[in-house]
């Protein structure tokens, strides 16, 4: 996961502050799309009303119906997150150090306790093979990485993920409209973040289902690495290579010189050499 690597789509990167809580059950939780920290997905949504064929609005509390849509949307959707490398990847693991997506300083600092936790290495396509296996059958599975871009607080008059059309809403009823309206603008709602976000290089899946229970995916074989933060502790490296003994990981950490990150090449821990 370190040396030699030329792919900037080989491998996908979960930051987290507990990794034995993680590594313990070996599955990784899909959870609530209004959970994250962003403003965006976590507020409850506006939306005005539209109609091609002159509805009347007035028997609808616009508000009301607004804050349902988006309730029911964000309540069925669950969702884990993951940063990508960023290409072109030389090959050269001293040269390619800052465009791995290990080696984020603020996601340490936002979603790793602050360099005290670790970052999971995964395999994208074994992992994309095992969500697809468990949940595709009673499950829209939807992944790709984040686009960022600036919307204007008013929108432009294409723009139409905000507005519910009363037309299709009367004819489809309310459960069928969700389903639509949620199909249709996925990408803006699911796949667009602020560029002030833009060097966290997402990649996530998206998982649209019926109810509103967390989903779990189990992760055997698509994990292939752990890769500590600088104040992680020894006694939680040592816990987690024993918890994890036998899957054929690479272990490294993360250590700070001065302005620059390096890899603890030097700590025969993560040889497997016991000191």
């Amino acid at each position: 996961m370190i040396e030699g690597v030329r792919s900037a789509d080989q491998y996908l990167y979960h930051y987290t502050p507990c990794p034995e809580v993680i590594l313990k059950s070996r599955t990784l939780r899909f959870g609530a799309y209004s959970k994250t920290n962003d403003p965006k997905e976590s507020k409850v949504w506006e939306f005005n009303l539209g109609t091609n064929e002159n509805a009347n609005f007035d028997k609808y509390d616009m508000k009301a119906l607004g804050t349902w849509l988006s309730t029911e949307i964000k309540s069925k959707t669950r969702i884990a997150c993951f940063a990508m490398d960023a290409p072109p990847l030389s090959g050269n693991h001293l040269a390619d150090i800052f465009r791995r997506g290990f080696c984020k300083p603020r996601m340490w600092a936002q979603y790793a306790n602050r360099h005290k936790g670790a970052c999971l290495v995964f395999d994208r396509q074994k992992l994309y093979a095992l969500i697809d296996e468990q949940f595709r059958s009673s499950h829209l599975i939807i992944s790709g990485p984040v686009v960022y871009l600036n919307r204007d607080v008013i929108p432009r008059l294409e723009d139409t993920a905000y507005t519910i059309d009363v037309d299709y809403l009367e004819t489809m009823g309310r459960d069928e409209y969700l389903k639509w309206h949620r199909q249709t603008y996925f990408k803006q709602f699911f796949f667009e973040k602020m560029t002030d976000w833009r060097d966290e290089l997402e990649f996530r899946w998206v998982i649209l289902g019926t109810d509103a229970n967390d989903l779990y995916v189990t992760f055997d074989g698509a994990l292939v690495g752990i890769m500590f933060g600088d104040d992680a502790e020894e006694s939680t490296i040592d816990e987690i290579k024993t918890m994890t003994a036998g899957m054929g990981l690479r272990y490294m950490g993360l250590k700070w010189k001065n302005c620059s990150p390096w890899y603890d090449f030097g700590n025969l821990k993560y040889l497997g050499l016991k000191i």
